[in-house]
């Protein structure tokens, strides 16, 4: 292996790393000794044991129907409203709109277009971002169809990137969608949503245009914050952040109220209750009771920011408060959280991710037989560490089945980005690689290791001979 791209020992960040990955059951070595390294982390990542007890909890002591009037059935109703609440501070939305939770972001997405059917004429555009995963593009693309709109899209530059100057030459007046991946689940690359929004709302002369934003890459690695960016629509998944098989769509108050009569559910649910008019029949009660308990885990990421050592120019002020609330209470105690819990947590993400991101980034970009899908750098604010990559001569499929043999989880294909890895492969730009081939992706999270990455990289070197 080339000492170049080994990462570098650092002994108080690697008990950073193996404190929290303490609160995971997967990373047990004693009671799971055979599990594989787990990089696999794009397609859904690893719950906390406090997750798990949450909803094991809720299942066996809260497991009945809500606001049914006696005080078992107000507790269980208090946890989803709580859960509600948590999803607005985590994803800033307090003070601009509301929140839905849904089994997945395809189903909220599918259910989100249909809401437009009746608000759309032919003449309208809808403009699709190439790089989303197929969940904002199929539901965008059928509405275009049905209803006779002009359907364009936003395709990838040749390297990889997505500029904003060939998305303003598709704008219009007539724009009424514009569809886009905030982190493209293949390419890694960060779209800069507070600038897209902008430009946008320029080009288009008002507020016509609904962006609806995929943020499933970004949520993992990134602060969400809907109040900054200024967008319409926002949807993640909530098992992509260590949280269960749920997702999450944010709305701005006005787009809710613009599709009320249109929402799903029952008619007779009133209308200013926006989340509840979009959450067609019955909740995932205990999912939710999971996803509450992801307080628990964010405090302990914020707690440890304090221990890595940030670099003067990345002090942020509020940091100090953090700490004197963190240390003041119990960590258990879920009931204390706000916004800047949230901050905090993920500049503790990005730095415990930089490492690896990084490490990875150089080990490819050194060899010349290999071809990074994606960004090149590995700058923290351009890209998440979801590293895709095709070889020469080698198929995606076989690099995929050495390292499954070697004892990695990862994964190979389109990953539901059929339309992007279609148009790369047209390109030529995945070399002999067809659709099914697709890319081999490494996708990595805040607990994946150093150690992990560098006996990564020493496979990949025997493996690309």
């Amino acid at each position: 292996m080339n000492k170049a791209h080994t990462v570098s020992d650092n002994t108080q960040m690697d008990a950073v790393y193996n404190r929290l990955r303490k609160h995971f059951y997967y990373f047990d070595a004693e009671k799971n000794p055979y599990l594989p390294i787990f990089m696999e982390n794009a397609g859904g990542s690893q719950c906390p044991e406090m997750v798990i007890d949450s909803m094991s909890d809720y299942m066996r002591s809260k497991y009945v129907q809500l606001g049914a009037g006696y005080e078992l059935s107000m507790r269980a109703k208090e946890v989803v409203d709580s859960t509600h609440n948590f999803m607005k501070t985590f994803m800033n939305a307090d003070e601009v709109g509301e929140v839905a939770f849904g089994p997945s972001s395809s189903q909220l997405l599918e259910n989100l277009s249909n809401c437009y059917l009746n608000f759309v004429e032919e003449g309208d555009e809808v403009i699709v971002h190439g790089a989303n995963h197929e969940a904002n593009a199929g539901p965008w693309i059928k509405l275009a169809e049905e209803k006779g709109l002009t359907l364009k899209f936003w395709m990838v530059s040749e390297d990889f990137s997505s500029n904003l100057e060939s998305l303003g030459k598709l704008l219009s007046t007539r724009t009424r969608i514009l569809a886009v991946a905030h982190v493209s689940n293949i390419l890694g690359e960060i779209l800069d949503l507070e600038k897209l929004v902008e430009f946008v709302r320029e080009k288009v002369g008002s507020k016509k245009t609904k962006v609806v934003v995929d943020g499933v890459a970004f949520a993992p690695h990134r602060a969400i914050d809907v109040a900054r960016w200024g967008v319409d629509w926002y949807v993640f998944s909530t098992y992509k952040v260590c949280g269960p098989h749920m997702a999450v769509l944010f709305g701005t108050n006005a787009a809710f109220s613009e599709i009320n009569d249109e929402m799903p559910n029952f008619f007779f649910v009133p209308s200013h209750k926006f989340s509840s008019k979009f959450e067609l029949g019955c909740l995932n009660h205990e999912g939710c009771a999971g996803i509450l308990a992801l307080k628990q885990y964010l405090q302990y990421l914020a707690q440890e920011e304090e221990s890595l050592n940030l670099d003067a120019s990345e002090q942020v002020d509020s940091i100090e408060n953090v700490q004197k609330r963190l240390s003041a209470m119990k960590v258990e105690d879920s009931s204390i959280f706000d916004r800047e819990l949230v901050e905090a947590a993920f500049r503790t993400v990005k730095l415990l991710e930089k490492p690896t991101q990084s490490a990875l980034i150089s080990y490819l970009r050194s060899r010349s037989d290999v071809r990074i899908v994606g960004p090149l750098t590995a700058d923290g604010e351009r890209r998440v560490p979801t590293i895709s990559f095709v070889h020469r001569s080698k198929k995606s499929s076989d690099i995929a089945q050495a390292l499954y043999k070697m004892g990695f989880a990862i994964r190979n294909g389109n990953m539901y980005s059929y339309r992007l890895i279609s148009a790369l492969c047209s390109s030529g730009l995945l070399f002999d690689n067809n659709v099914s081939e697709g890319v081999v992706r490494i996708s990595m999270m805040h607990y994946n290791t150093p150690s992990e990455v560098s006996y990564l990289i020493s496979c990949l070197n025997d493996i690309l001979l």
